[in-house]
């Protein structure tokens, strides 16, 4: 069976292939936040060049903050694929498919995208509209929670009786106790740690800190993504 195939952009941006399908994931932003990388003009280029990137179903976001969105990029990635599904918890484009609800989900093919309503990590951002989102398929299922509060008791609710074969996590949840504690619940089968800077914008040594809970956590299926381009199989 083929595998599925997770592409990093830059903090917690990617492009995953699944059953035939391309989807991405906060993939296009270019603020550039304290401690945190951006998409860059100079890599916006290779990701657009990238086979990886080339052509997605759909352009997912789980929340509009500058750090996971640029509709100007975006606009950009329309103009080259104006195919692609376009998928907002806020309306920004004529076009977009706007997420609402609690559980909303739609269909690309044998993929299914389900966007789970979820509260962002802190009380500063507890009025953002904000989603995670599940990938179904037939090769396997993967979590995106996006910014979801560490260990917030929603997620494991909204994800009961579904086999995670990958769950894609901002960085806190392995470096948190409270994280780890919630990650036994989850029980995903591969982690990947994101939400990452690159090595000349860790300024608060967060790549060392991932690294070592990752070496730690005593299941051995986490992985840091945490470079542009960076692929990894499930």
């Amino acid at each position: 069976m083929e595998k599925i195939t997770v592409t990093l952009s830059a903090n917690a941006g990617v492009a995953i292939s699944v059953a035939g399908k391309r989807i991405w994931v906060d993939a296009l932003h270019s603020k550039k936040v304290p401690s945190f990388s951006t998409v860059s003009p100079e890599l916006l280029g290779k990701l657009l060049a990238a086979p990886e990137f080339e052509a997605p179903d759909a352009i997912c976001y789980t929340h509009c903050h500058p750090d996971h969105f640029s509709r100007e990029q975006t606009l950009q990635a329309l103009e080259r694929w104006p195919k692609s599904k376009l998928f907002l918890p806020q309306r920004q484009f004529p076009a977009q498919q706007l997420v609402e609800g609690e559980c909303p989900e739609f269909s690309l093919g044998e993929v299914t995208l389900r966007f789970l309503r979820l509260p962002h990590e802190g009380a500063r951002y507890a009025d953002t509209v904000h989603y995670g989102l599940l990938i179904l398929s037939p090769q396997g299922n993967v979590l995106l929670p996006g910014d979801c509060a560490v260990a917030a008791p929603e997620l494991p609710k909204a994800v009961s009786g579904v086999q995670v074969d990958a769950a894609i996590l901002d960085f806190p949840w392995l470096t948190l106790n409270r994280g780890r504690v919630a990650l036994e619940s989850l029980n995903a089968k591969q982690i990947l740690l994101y939400h990452l800077p690159f090595p000349e914008d860790d300024e608060n040594g967060f790549l060392a800190s991932a690294a070592r809970a990752a070496e730690r956590w005593e299941k051995g299926n986490a992985k840091l993504l945490c470079t542009p381009l960076q692929t990894e199989l499930i």
